[in-house]
């Protein structure tokens, strides 16, 4: 899974966007170059013809890359773009505003580089002198900016039909979303985020407003720590907050694992209705924290909270993809890195998808199938079986194979439970007893062990069944005979179920595009999709600074 991994905390203002100054997108759909359009730094950017070699150098532009089908012509992505199916085949540039980036992107020699609105001018003007074609993109600070960037990228990278598809589905889906919540009573909401909260013209809280909440901090100027107003991102006045009292907080997923009020400093949050009755939610980073198409994500997942019976009269299963007549798509990929890769995309209502793999050579033990049955209408979604590495195996036992499973534009709850069909090479047991494999789910200490069904024999290749709830690592082990020595990996530590999520960090300049703690809203995270993420995993990696020059990251 995604592992948290906390970022420079820089108050990141910007979200990534081509609004109005760079130029409408092609109203038909067709594609044309030479293309010019005039980016945030007022220059007149001139694509000669369609670009083969991308580098996107922060996770929104990366995203949508991925949501237009535009995702083969990536060469380079930031380092924030990790939860991205494939991110790991690209080449990571860095984290889009070091020195690192810039010598990387050089060495790619890409024909255009997408950058966000947190790369600063400078940097931009190195890329250009070493004669690279750069797109910089203006803020974007509510969400039909995030769907007329959508267009411009295809515009970009000669995908306009398919930009074009995936902006209409977003703004059907808010459409659906906002008929649903038109006549609801709105409970007060609050986003906080390492600190800092989101105001009127940014695209966080149109995302508030649009699942039906009612954003304190565009209502009193006074939740401005530094008294100025109620846009952007700024620090929290933790007393106006308590005044005006949220019913809801909602939590980024690059700073919050679990949907636990903040007690806030000295305990003041305590005082306020949310945290007396426990009101809060935490979004996935991936989709809140980026002005990209999967913000609709984020929308979804609040307003199932606030408004629960909206949500399942009016919403779910309106909100399919299918329903614009996507093509439908289930498909299983090994990666080069050994993990699996298990899309789904518009399977609408199906509760039940099925994902069949091919038998892998020589493995001692091998994923044959992944079967997801799904508590929740997900449509589209991504699964990342990834190779769990060394654990301390079970008492008794020898590990055989260990795989740790993630997921990205799905949340755990969001499944019923997975069903796992695996093959284990009988000559590789070393006389262990077939009986005895069993599949264990790491539970933080120590092993829960899984019911395995042994379900078919041939040539000498066993096949098992086990079924799990949730995402987490998953070890097959077999029994060692009573004379064997203990396994060479006994001295690993056990796994820890990690959450994950991307971060990326701005400077105090500019405003990125918020995905954890500086991807773009205030930098973050990475690799994650537990509670439900998106189909990321990974590592935690250690708080590396709080708060820089009264600005807090974004990811973009």
């Amino acid at each position: 899974m995604h592992t948290t991994r906390f970022v420079l905390v820089t108050l990141v203002v910007v979200a990534t966007l081509g609004s109005p100054g760079v130029g409408a997108a092609a109203a038909d759909g067709d594609c044309s170059f030479p293309i010019t359009r005039t980016d945030a730094t007022g220059t007149a950017v001139t694509i000669s013809e369609d670009p083969d070699e991308v580098v996107t150098l922060n996770p929104s532009a990366a995203q949508t890359m991925y949501e237009i089908d535009a995702w083969d012509e990536v060469v380079g992505v930031s380092s924030f773009a990790d939860y991205l199916p494939g991110a790991d085949e690209k080449t990571t540039v860095g984290s889009g505003s070091d020195d690192a980036t810039v010598e990387n992107t050089i060495a790619l020699d890409p024909d255009l580089v997408l950058a966000p609105n947190t790369i600063g001018d400078s940097t931009v003007q190195q890329l250009r002198d070493a004669g690279l074609t750069v797109y910089k993109f203006e803020e974007a600070a509510d969400l039909d900016d995030v769907e007329e960037k959508t267009r411009l990228i295809g515009e970009l990278v000669g995908h306009c039909e398919s930009a074009d598809e995936r902006a209409d589905e977003m703004a059907r889906q808010i459409d659906v979303v906002e008929d649903a919540v038109a006549d609801v009573d709105r409970p007060k909401v609050f986003y906080l985020f390492f600190g800092f909260t989101a105001g009127e013209d940014t695209f966080i809280h149109e995302v508030i407003e649009t699942a039906g909440g009612d954003n304190i901090a565009a209502d009193d100027a006074g939740i401005n720590a530094n008294g100025a107003s109620t846009t952007g991102f700024f620090r929290v006045n933790s007393e106006v907050v308590v005044d005006a009292d949220p019913a809801w907080f909602v939590l980024n997923s690059d700073e919050s694992d679990t949907a636990t009020v903040p007690s806030g400093p000295g305990g003041v949050y305590e005082d306020t209705t949310a945290y007396q009755r426990g009101n809060a939610v935490v979004l996935d980073a991936d989709e809140i924290s980026q002005p990209a198409p999967r913000i609709v994500d984020a929308i979804v997942d609040l307003v199932r909270v606030l408004h629960p019976e909206a949500y399942d009269e009016e919403i779910e299963g309106r909100i399919d993809p299918g329903s614009l007549d996507g093509e439908r798509r289930v498909t299983g990929d090994r990666l080069a890195d050994g993990s699996i890769s298990l899309q789904a995309a518009n399977i609408g209502r199906d509760r039940q998808v099925s994902f069949d793999l091919p038998a892998r050579e020589n493995a001692t033990a091998d994923v044959r199938r992944v079967n997801v049955s799904l508590s929740t209408i997900n449509p589209t979604f991504d699964l990342r079986l990834r190779p769990g590495g060394a654990v301390t195996a079970p008492p008794g036992t020898r590990v055989l194979d260990t795989v740790a499973l993630s997921g990205n534009g799905i949340f755990a709850r969001d499944v019923d439970h997975l069903t796992l069909r695996f093959a284990v090479n009988e000559s590789r047991l070393d006389g262990a007893d077939p009986d005895t494999v069993t599949l264990y789910r790491a539970n933080g200490t120590g092993w829960t062990p899984l019911q395995t069904t042994p379900v078919a024999e041939t040539n000498g290749t066993l096949v098992y069944e086990a079924r799990t709830t949730d995402f987490s690592t998953l070890a097959l082990t077999v029994d060692d005979p009573p004379s064997s020595a203990p396994a060479p990996n006994a001295t690993a530590t056990p796994p820890a179920t990690a959450t994950a999520t991307a971060t990326a960090t701005a400077t105090p300049t500019e405003t990125p595009d918020f995905r954890a703690a500086t991807t773009e809203p205030p930098a973050t995270p990475t690799d994650t999709p537990t509670p439900g993420s998106a189909p990321g995993f990974g590592p935690l990696v250690a708080l590396v600074a709080m708060l820089l020059a009264a600005a807090a990251g974004v990811r973009r």
